[in-house]
Formats: C-alpha cells, structure tokens, sequence
C-alpha cells in the first residue's frame, strides 16, 4: 500500500485539497457565466480559455520539472494561485463579476488560473512516481485518482449546493482557502525516489525536442497518449455541457446539475477503489481499451436520456469507466518512461488539459445551434469507433501488462 510512504501520504492529502478546489471552480464559474449570458457558447469559452496556457506552457513546464526542484515549484505556483482566487472571491461577493464585464473577469479568471495550473500540473504527476517505489506505482496512481474523485464527489454536490443556496462567491473563497492548506501540506514533503537530475547538461530547448523525440520514437508510448486524446478531448468536454443538459434538457436547476457532476464523481470512487485493489492482476492494456468502450457508450446513453434517473446512471457510469481507463493509460505510461524524461513526457500526456477546454467550447458552439443531448450522443458514437479501431489496430497496446 503506498499510502505507508510518508511522503507519498502527504502528496495524496496536498492533491486531494487541489483536486478539490479545481470542481469548485470547475462547477462555478460555468454557472456563473450562464448566469450572466445564458450562452451555451460562453460557458464553453469560459472552460476554453484555460486552453491556451496549457498548450504553449505545459510543454516547457514539463522541461521545468526536469531541471528544478519539482516540490519548490509547485509550493510557489501554489501560493500565487491562492491569492488570485481569493481575489477574484472577492470581486463576486462584492457583485463586480455581472453584466458583460462580468463574462469578461470570468474569462480572464479562467485563464489566469489555467496559465499556474499549465505550471505545475506535470510537475505534480511526476512527484508521485517520485515518492514511491517502483512496485508500488500502480497503487499509488490509483489512489492519486481516488483523491480527484472524493474532490468530485464533495466539489460538485456541495458546490451546487452553496450555489443555490448562499451563492457563488462562497464556492471561490473555499477554493482559495483549500490551496492554502494544500501548501502547507506540501512544505514537509521530500522525493526520495527522484533519480539525479541531468536535464541541466543541454539547453531548455534541447531538452524539450528530446521529450517530443522520445514520444515520437516510442510507437506504444506514442499509442497509448492518442488513445487518451478519445477520453480527455472528446469525452471529457461532455462534463461542460452539464449546465446546459440540467437546464434544457432535463429541466432542472443548480441542484440537479450538482448531483449529475456529483454521480460521475461516485462512479470515479468505486472505480479507483476497485482498481486500487486489484492492482496488476489483469492485462491492463486490454482492459484499459474496453473500459473506454464502456465510457463511450455512457455518453450515447446520456444524450439519448431526457430522465433524471437515467441521466445519473449515466453519469455514474461515465464517472466509473473514465477512471478506469484513465488509471490504466496513466500507470502504462508512467511505468514505460524514464524518470530523466517524466517532467516532459507528463506534460505532452496532459496537453490534454488544453486540448479539453477547447473541445468544450467547440462543443459549446455546436450546442448553439443542435440541441445539446444530440451533440453528447454524436460524440459518443465517434468515440466509440475510433475506440474499436484502437482495439482492433494496436495489438501491442493490448499485449501491455
């Protein structure tokens, strides 16, 4: 059990408490945008805007993280993102986030916090392969998984909650109060599995065509980031649109929009759960393609569903075959690559963090003009079928275990 390395525990609790604050903001600011415009299109834009940073920083803060000292890194990043959230607090409670300029703030909000969070997200996935041993990865991965979706479980059922009832500001002030803990969580912390660095021997941009060159002339490590382009940039935009399918598909309101993100958080607990215990008694990279086979299928089932009941078995199932194929890719690739390459290979495996917002807010376009169960199910038949293609072609993918 990896939770027995101190280090470790205390990375567990650190992302637990960001993991956290991440769906605060994640279930927020779209609603305070549809609040204000009522636009499917800017509540997309609003998840967009976080794409940007981490398209054209992620990949040089991956070559950071294999040069400096990944925990201090991550402690300053941290401190800076409490204080614009806390800020940003704020200007809401004070009623400055309305109108037009309102949509504006909310926007730049977002892609502020997407530029810190581009900082240190490849940073923060390579600590744990830096606080455990090798046997003991897999476990941790999934436990590292377990704390994302405890946060979506507490982030979107209590966060539609306070929306409805005290508001949205409330949602930002404990945001900004959960980053603070999460720093202090991370002072003790050391990486004792980290492995010398030798990065510094060659310049920045030495080093990152080396991370790309290593990705490119590994065809299974190359195999295994497209295969989660299906998850992350055309499923994943789905969770944006919930707004949208609460609203006018369902005819619901914050609450119920709280429970769908809630549901899927539910499903991602008993899946990292399950996976935390089983560990590597299966062939991963079979079981990791059929879990993204069953995710997709969730997706055609939420788009065909105009049942609130319905809809949340969906989203449970979504929330359960998401997690269990994101624990596989993740522990496939952190187990392939070298630790000299981590930093950098981490942050091409989550250019996905910009890639997504951007699927959101085309998917937020689309939904301008077609009805937004439509556009859920349309992508879930793509994804479906380029998942069987994935099954069918890359055998050695399958062969991994």
């Amino acid at each position: 059990m990896s939770l027995r390395h101190k280090d470790f525990l205390l990375l567990w609790l650190s992302n637990l408490c960001n993991a956290s604050a991440v769906w605060f903001q994640q279930i927020t600011i779209p609603w305070v945008v549809w609040e204000i415009s009522g636009s499917p299109f800017l509540v997309g834009l609003a998840a967009g805007m976080r794409s940007i940073p981490f398209l054209v920083i992620g990949p040089m803060a991956g070559v950071l993280a294999d040069r400096v000292d990944r925990r201090k890194m991550v402690l300053v990043t941290q401190s800076v993102m409490a204080m614009v959230v806390l800020v940003f607090a704020g200007a809401v409670q004070l009623g400055v986030v309305v109108g037009t300029l309102g949509v504006i703030y909310a926007l730049a909000f977002s892609f502020i916090t997407g530029t810190l969070h581009s900082l240190i997200q490849p940073v923060r996935q390579a600590m744990v392969a830096n606080t455990v041993p090798r046997e003991d990865l897999w476990n941790a991965v999934a436990l590292n998984s377990i704390a994302g979706n405890v946060a979506r479980v507490v982030g979107p059922g209590l966060g539609g909650v306070l929306i409805a009832w005290l508001g949205p500001a409330l949602n930002f002030f404990l945001e900004g109060i959960l980053y603070v803990l999460m720093v202090l969580v991370m002072i003790p912390i050391a990486l004792p599995y980290r492995e010398a660095i030798t990065a510094r021997r060659a310049s920045m941009m030495a080093n990152l065509k080396q991370g790309f060159a290593y990705v490119l002339s590994e065809q299974v490590v190359l195999r295994l980031l497209l295969v989660a382009c299906i998850s992350d940039i055309l499923l994943a935009p789905v969770i944006h649109l919930m707004p949208v399918i609460a609203t006018e598909v369902l005819g619901q309101g914050p609450k119920v929009y709280g429970f769908l993100v809630l549901a899927t958080g539910v499903g991602g607990i008993i899946s990292t759960i399950s996976f935390a215990s089983l560990g590597g008694v299966f062939r991963r990279g079979s079981v990791g393609l059929l879990a993204l086979m069953f995710l997709s299928a969730s997706a055609i089932l939420l788009g065909f569903s105009t049942w609130v009941w319905v809809s949340l078995a969906a989203m449970f199932c979504f929330g359960f075959f998401r997690l269990a194929f994101k624990i596989n890719n993740n522990t496939l690739v952190q187990t392939t690559i070298p630790d000299a390459l981590r930093g950098r290979v981490m942050s091409i495996y989550h250019l996905d963090h910009g890639l997504t917002p951007l699927a959101s807010m085309t998917l937020g376009l689309i939904a301008e003009f077609w009805p937004a169960n439509f556009v859920v199910a349309l992508v879930g038949v793509i994804s479906l079928a380029l998942t069987i293609y994935a099954f069918i072609a890359y055998s050695d993918m399958r062969r991994m275990s």
